[in-house]
């Protein structure tokens, strides 16, 4: 008993560390390695994958017929939305995983490493928000890490504040809550703040006020954010970032009637690789896209996008916030994955959540929170909330 309470501690320290290694490529491997060692197929997983994986790569040499590809993207594509994938079709947790522990452990390591991070910036002698961007609380996951940070805080926050208070936390339930609320990534907060607000208020008298303080907290800010940013896209498109990336799915499915079926194919348009591989993105962004043999930019992304982002390469700044980015997870996957497939995929996350049973409040309320970011920014290949909610499977056994 010992020797198998020894074996996961190891394994969940493991996992945890595994996760908040740096951002880089040659690491992006072993970001899925969590995700593996939790779950456990089963013959019916394992043969429903295989179809649905076929169906994929059928989709996407059909489309292959109808503008350029690339094969190195799809299978990128692929692997980064795996923990989604295993999430939705219901592949389960093997049976003496510790999800809880391993969450705790996440945020008390996130915590830590941020910390650690803005030292560089003159922490704690400055501080942020008041003298550097809230962003360097980002443990070490660098540009854009803020994003990890704010959602590894909000699941923590959620799976301590639903639990019975004899099992609950208190320590790792303030920590969550700074990194749930201390990074720059205003859309996750926001939307964080809402699906709580959303699920608790009902049954809770405590929580709203919570959301109450919270946002009043961060107000200030976000008002400040939201007067700074930048405007261009709009100006030049003449729509909202966010609008745009709905329109974008008619736009494809109008000029390649194809992909109404089949799709681009994965990593073709708008996924990250297809934005690895845009040599507008590559101006246009203010995070380091990686160079990645093998790797480029599909003919669908080039003909829809490449017209739009091509008159904003002036100003790289255009798409410098989340909420300027004109795509989303959403519209990724009516894109990339067809009507057909997108709308089958949408039955598939309702279900996975049914499943966990929709009447608990952490359930419920990871259910909006997961939702309301793939409506509002790019999310289903993104290796750590795939694997929190692969977590969920487990936490939601003893959580109300």
């Amino acid at each position: 008993m010992d020797e198998s309470k020894s074996n996961h501690k190891v394994r969940n320290w493991f996992s945890a560390m595994l996760l908040l290694l740096p951002r880089v490529i040659p690491v992006y491997p072993f970001y899925l390695v969590p995700s593996f060692i939790a779950i456990k197929f089963t013959a019916v997983t394992v043969k429903r994958f295989f179809l649905f994986s076929f169906l994929l790569l059928v989709n996407f040499l059909i489309s292959a017929l109808f503008a350029p590809v690339s094969i190195t993207a799809f299978f990128l594509a692929y692997i980064l939305q795996l923990p989604f994938l295993f999430f939705i079709f219901g592949v389960p947790i093997k049976k003496d995983y510790e999800g809880i522990k391993i969450l705790r452990i996440l945020n008390v390591l996130t915590f830590l490493l941020s910390l650690a991070n803005m030292t560089q910036y003159g922490f704690p002698a400055k501080l942020p928000y008041r003298d550097f961007p809230p962003d360097y609380f980002s443990a070490l996951f660098g540009d854009g890490g803020a994003k990890m940070v704010t959602i590894i805080g909000f699941f923590g926050f959620i799976s301590e504040i639903f639990t019975k208070k004899e099992k609950r936390n208190k320590t790792v339930l303030v920590i969550s809550i700074l990194n749930f609320l201390l990074p720059s990534y205003l859309i996750g907060i926001i939307m964080g703040l809402g699906a709580l607000l959303l699920v608790a208020m009902r049954r809770h008298v405590i929580i709203p006020f919570v959301v109450f303080m919270a946002g009043l907290i961060i107000l200030p800010y976000a008002l400040e954010r939201l007067q700074a940013l930048n405007s261009n896209f709009s100006q030049t498109v003449g729509y909202n970032p966010k609008v745009f990336a709905y329109i974008s799915i008619f736009e494809v499915y109008d000029k390649y009637p194809n992909t109404f079926f089949t799709g681009t194919g994965l990593g073709q348009f708008t996924s990250t690789p297809a934005l690895w591989a845009s040599k507008y993105m590559s101006s246009l962004s203010t995070h380091s896209i990686p160079n990645i043999p093998g790797l480029s930019m599909s003919g669908y992304h080039d003909k829809i996008l490449g017209p739009i982002l091509s008159t904003l390469s002036d100003n790289s700044w255009s798409l410098s916030s989340s909420a300027n980015k004109p795509y989303t997870s959403l519209s990724t996957v009516f894109n990339e994955y067809g009507l057909i497939v997108g709308i089958y995929v949408l039955i598939l996350y309702i279900k996975a959540f049914n499943d966990l049973g929709f009447k608990k409040r952490y359930v419920s309320t990871i259910f909006f929170f997961a939702a309301f970011l793939y409506c509002t920014d790019l999310m289903h290949d993104n290796f750590w909330l795939g694997y929190l909610l692969l977590l969920s499977k487990d936490i939601s056994l003893d959580i109300t």
